[in-house]
């Protein structure tokens, strides 16, 4: 299920992100910020966009309600957020 994310042609595009700290790379931004976290997001956080807005003070932190990780709006529970999800996240296949 999760070939199609970390098939071998991809792997060494995903091991070059590992190398950067996202607070570390906000902080170091000296134009206007806009941190968006949706509520329902299953792969990243609330509390990851926190974490960034205290590396980075002045930016702006917008939690939006319902929504998940691909921008759209989803219900609370895990199973309905996964149906709004790319096909290869839904568990249908």
């Amino acid at each position: 299920m999760l070939n199609s994310l970390f098939r071998p042609s991809v792997q060494p595009y995903m091991i070059s992100w590992v190398q950067y700290d996202p607070a570390i790379e906000v902080a170091k931004l000296k134009i206007p910020t806009l941190i968006i976290q949706g509520s329902t997001d299953l792969q990243v956080g609330i509390h990851d966009a926190e974490f960034l807005a205290t590396a980075s003070p002045k930016a702006q932190k917008v939690i939006i309600q319902g929504m998940n990780h691909v921008l759209k709006d989803s219900a609370t529970e895990a199973s309905v957020n996964l149906e709004t999800s790319p096909p290869f996240f839904t568990s249908k296949h």
